[in-house]
């Protein structure tokens, strides 16, 4: 009997600890699926906040490159609207500069025949002046 009391008693510990393993065996697998969904959760915010980053950061970028084109645009349109400004100023020097050669040119040849009629009308003067006996002597008599 003592056997058999035992074997009774080692049944009934054999159930309650199977009962107490299928307990924790349930608390385990709450806990793991409680940690599966916060883990999901948290992978679906990180995916929705990388998302959101990488939009934010192409819409920046793309703010960024239309502002360079445009500035672009503007450079270009005022270089090609100033080039004719500047290439209609340099010829207008250069025919100025030409026309005032040509002046310059009439100028220095009047100055020239003004200087040629000077100094022929100043020379038939001192011809004139000297007596012939001053003539005669090179000046040193008679002035």
């Amino acid at each position: 009997m003592t056997e058999k009391k035992n074997a009774h008693t080692s049944v009934r510990s054999a159930n309650a600890h199977a009962k107490a393993a299928t307990t924790k065996a349930k608390e385990t697998t709450a806990k793991a699926k409680d940690t599966a969904g916060e883990a999901e959760t948290t992978a679906k915010t990180a995916a929705a906040s990388a998302a959101t980053t990488a939009a934010h950061t192409a819409h920046v970028a793309a703010d960024k490159a239309h502002v360079a084109a445009e500035k672009a645009v503007a450079t270009g349109r005022t270089v090609a609207a100033e080039a004719p400004k500047k290439a209609a100023a340099a010829a207008g020097s250069a025919w100025v500069a030409l026309k005032a050669r040509k002046v310059q040119a009439a100028v220095a040849g009047v100055g020239a025949a003004a200087a040629g009629a000077t100094a022929v009308v100043l020379r038939r003067r001192a011809a004139r002046r000297r007596s012939p006996l001053a003539r005669l002597t090179g000046g040193r008599l008679g002035a």
